[in-house]
Formats: C-alpha cells, structure tokens, sequence
C-alpha cells in the first residue's frame, strides 16, 4: 500500500512482529482509512462516501462482468469459476477507492485495468475526477482528456466489437440498437464533467477566498507598520524640532561661557544666567512633549506654545547665546490663522535660526517675517556662510528635511540654499483661516 500503509513501530499490534501478516496489512489498511488528522464527523463521511462507492462498483462489476466475452453465456446461467475469479479481482481492485483523495492515481491505474478488461470505466472516471481537483489547469484538461478518451474507446469497442453483446440484449431486445451504449457513455461523459468540473471551481473559490483573506491580514499588518512608522517619524520631528533650537543655543553658550571663563570676561554671569535659563526651558519643553506623547495630542496641549506670536522669544533666546540678529517681524491676524499654520511657521522660523546658528557660528543673521491674511506667509532667513560650529557635526539634516515637508502639506514653496555668499531659506506659505465653528 505504499508509505501511507506502513505501521509505526510504535503502533505495530503483538502479532504484526517479524515478517507482516495478512493481519498486519489488514490493519495497516484499517488505520490510513481512519486517519487521525480527519475531524471525527468529516472521517465519518469519507469513509461512508468510500464505502457507498465500493458497493456500487461492486455493482457495476457484477453487471459488467456481463460485457466481457465468454465470461456469460446466459444471465440464468450459474456464475464460472472464471467469472468468480475476476468479479474477486474487480473487488480488489475497487478497494483503491478508499485512498482516491490523497493517492488519486492508485484508482487510476486500478480503473484503467478494468477498463481495458472492459467490464467497467467507472472506478477510472473516479480516480481521474480526483487527480483533476489536484492538477494544474493544464494538466487537469489533459486528464480530462483522458477520461473522455477512454470511454469513447470504450464506446466504440462496444459497438464493433463482441464486448458489449450481453448488456446490450440485457437493456434492449434488440443488439443491433445502440441506444443504450450511447446513453451510457455520454451520459458517465456529461456526470464527470459536470462534477469534476463544479468541484474544481469550489475548490479554486475556497483558494482565491484563502489567498484574499491572506492578502488582506498582510495588508492590515502592513497599513499597521506605516501607521506605527508614521507616528515614530511624528516623534522623531517632534523631538527635534522641540528641541534642537534649544540645545544648540545651549551648546553656543557653553562655548561661550567657557571662553569668557578663560579670558576672565565679566559678562560671565549673565552667559551662565542665559545658559540656565535655557537649559530649563529646554527641560520644560522635554517634559510637556513627553506628555503629549503620552497621554496624547489633545492631553495639556497649548497651541500658544509654537506660534507666530513666540518668534520674538527664539530671536532674544538667540542673541542671548551671542548671535547678532536683525529681525523684521510684521504678524497680524494670528488668531484668524488656522493652528496648522501656526505652528508651521513658528517651526520653520525656528529651524532655519537653528541651522544658521549651528552652521555659521558668530555670524550675522537676517530674518524677515511677513505673515498676514493679505498676503500670506513669506519668511527668509539668511546668514553668510561661515565656519561651521562644533554642534554642526552632529546634525542629521532633518530640520531641513523637516521645513520641506512642512510646507509641502500647506501647499507651499519653499527655496533653501547657498545664494550670493549667503545661505537663504525661503518660504512662501498660503493663509490657512481658521476652519468656522
């Protein structure tokens, strides 16, 4: 019976030791006919199915026999040894009905020799009907095919042949009428296509529904991965467009401080006063970011925190740290000015303040800011381009990065850049009113 038949030591009964028995491959055959991986109901079923076909192939063979010449003479007449003989081999041969769903091809093989006996094609349409539901579209239409072959074949032997007399005088009187070898083939021909091919198409829809259902977890799993991705690159910018102004205002002033200090300069004090005064907010701003991220957007959050109002504070914050700043501040109209705006240009004012100051340190820098609903948003923020300072080493450009995609959401323009021995950042930005109530 091939692997599927074979006993596990572990399972082998007392009397299956040494050389196998009659018994052991009874019991062997027992076991792969109730397969364990089978639910109990769905085990039930198989093996009734299995056995509803043995019995009626039983019956097929008994009347087929019928079809073979010189196995019959008479259907009054007492059955030969002969025919008893093939009848015993038909039914074991029908026994491979039993493993039709995992080894189609061993009622294949078994249908094919009674088919070339010619008592009966019916055990080769099973087997071939099974091997169709397993098979490539190509190779299921060849096995196809194949089954429409064989009972053609079987047809027309029936009607040129002397095979076939007995059944014919059995359904007809007359043996020259072919009505009943027709009905026969066409009709196993239209049952087996239409079965195999109902069932292939069930088959292939549970598939398709299997692999849509896949499809779909692995894109509820991925559209999770980029809402996660999404909310740590929400994070990330948070965090550094929180923090990295202050910071590096307050590396500058650690270099200035110790400076001052080497050099005995009385301005010491009110750098170390900018220094703590800095630290703390930047301290401040840690803990009301790690709030909000924890408790979520809408938990203490203040909008007045990163608005247009606040830019005076990042221009005296920076001239505290000892950069020269000329500012032209023109705002009006911010509380008519939607939150997204808002805070956007406070960001990119704060940014571009914080690449000048890392990126040429000591150096003059312009900053001009006209933001009204009249005319929109224009900031440019422009420094000479200067010897780069000990905190620029460790930027990883997104403030930039960060400016662009600001902007890019609202809609705007945005220009960053060496331009004339300076480097410029400039943004032009649409009015975003405040959504009405």
């Amino acid at each position: 019976m091939g692997r599927s038949a074979r006993i596990r030591p572990a399972d082998r009964p007392p009397f299956a030791a040494g050389r196998p028995t009659r018994m052991s491959a009874l019991a062997s055959i027992v076991r792969h006919m109730s397969d364990t991986r089978v639910p109990v109901v769905g085990r039930m079923t198989r093996r009734g199915w299995s056995t509803t076909l043995f019995v009626v192939g039983a019956a097929f063979e008994t009347v087929g026999m019928g079809n073979i010449p010189g196995m019959i003479t008479d259907w009054d007449s007492v059955a030969t040894d002969q025919s008893t003989f093939y009848w015993a081999i038909a039914l074991g041969l029908w026994v491979t009905v039993y493993f039709r769903r995992e080894y189609p091809l061993m009622p294949i093989v078994a249908g094919g020799l009674l088919a070339l006996a010619g008592s009966s094609y019916s055990l080769l349409l099973i087997g071939l009907h099974h091997q169709v539901q397993r098979s490539s579209p190509k190779r299921a239409r060849l096995m196809i095919g194949v089954a429409i072959v064989a009972v053609t074949a079987s047809m027309l032997r029936d009607i040129f042949t002397p095979w076939g007399d007995q059944v014919a005088e059995f359904f007809a009187d007359d043996r020259a009428s072919l009505a009943p070898t027709l009905v026969l083939g066409i009709g196993s021909i239209a049952t087996f296509l239409l079965i195999t091919l109902l069932a292939r198409s069930r088959r292939e829809s549970a598939v398709l529904r299997d692999r849509v259902d896949h499809e779909q977890g692995r894109a509820s799993e991925l559209s999770d991965e980029v809402a996660r991705q999404g909310e740590r690159e929400r994070i990330a910018r948070e965090m550094h467009d929180t923090l990295a102004s202050r910071l590096a205002a307050v590396a500058l002033q650690g270099d200035e401080l110790a400076l001052a200090v080497s050099q005995g300069d009385p301005d010491v004090d009110s750098i170390a006063r900018s220094l703590r005064h800095d630290a703390r907010q930047s301290l401040d701003d840690l803990r009301g970011l790690l709030g909000e991220l924890r408790e979520g957007p809408a938990a203490d959050y203040d909008p007045s925190r990163h608005s247009m109002r606040r830019i005076g504070e990042l221009v005296r914050s920076a001239r505290a740290a000892g950069t020269q700043v000329d500012a032209m501040i023109l705002v009006d109209g911010v509380e008519r000015a939607a939150a997204v705006l808002d805070h956007t240009v406070f960001r990119v004012v704060q940014e571009s303040l914080t690449n000048a100051m890392k990126h040429a340190a000591h150096a003059p820098v312009s900053i001009s800011v006209e933001a009204t609903p009249a005319t929109g948003v224009h900031v440019r923020v422009a420094n000479p381009v200067g010897r780069p300072s000990a905190v620029a080493a460790h930027g990883s450009g997104r403030g930039i990065l960060g400016i662009r995609e600001r902007v890019a959401r609202l809609g705007g323009t945005c220009e960053i850049g060496e331009r004339g021995g300076e480097f410029v950042v400039q943004v032009n930005l649409p009015w975003v009113e405040v959504a009405p109530a």
